[in-house]
């Protein structure tokens, strides 16, 4: 069943046009900027937005602009693993073989997950409960489960990925918000 939500709203996200995505991510990131969680956390982690997924960048540049810290993932595809490092500019990412930004071996800074306030997290499907579909390979989950359990957890996405209800694995970790073009949802457990 999962495999199937996560199928049919991918297939949505991927028929987006660059110009709704450009529009709906710039309303998100206006969202997200002037929340309160926003404004009061320093260390910030944010995944590198791939293909038609919620842009990233803007939010990002945010931070450097405001003199917030910003992590990014490394994802190790050994072990199934993010390793947390600290990105200090645009110029020290790559193109992983996927396609994907992550740091070039000479700029990994990695950092302690402990310093985290704010989480920003991709995925394919949401619930109201903050329950989560990611893309399969279980990275984020691990991650979340590593990371202190006061940090706030934000998914960011467009409305159409919200759906009804997700019937979440035991390891599975819930978001605390999900933040879409049309509003800012917080998340019940």
């Amino acid at each position: 069943m999962k495999n199937l939500t996560r199928k049919e709203i991918l297939a949505l996200r991927d028929s987006m046009s660059h110009e709704d995505v450009a529009q709906k991510s710039e309303e998100i990131k206006n969202k997200l900027i002037y929340t309160s969680m926003y404004t009061e956390a320093n260390h910030i982690f944010s995944f590198l937005s791939f293909n038609k997924e919620v842009r990233t960048k803007p939010i990002i540049d945010d931070c450097f602009q405001k003199g917030k810290q910003v992590y990014i993932p490394l994802c190790n595809m050994e072990i199934r693993e993010i390793i947390l490092c600290h990105m200090e500019g645009w110029n020290e990412l790559r193109p992983n073989r996927m396609g994907i930004l992550e740091p070039t071996k000479e700029s990994i800074k990695i950092a302690d997950r402990k310093i985290l306030d704010m989480a920003i997290v991709p995925g394919a499907v949401f619930d109201r409960n903050g329950n989560r579909i990611g893309y399969g390979a279980g990275y984020y989950d691990k991650f979340f489960s590593s990371l202190k359990k006061n940090i706030i957890k934000i998914a960011l996405c467009y409305s159409f990925q919200v759906v009804d209800q997700i019937n979440p694995d035991a390891h599975d970790v819930p978001m605390d918000y999900i933040i879409t073009e049309k509003e800012i949802i917080k998340c019940d457990e």
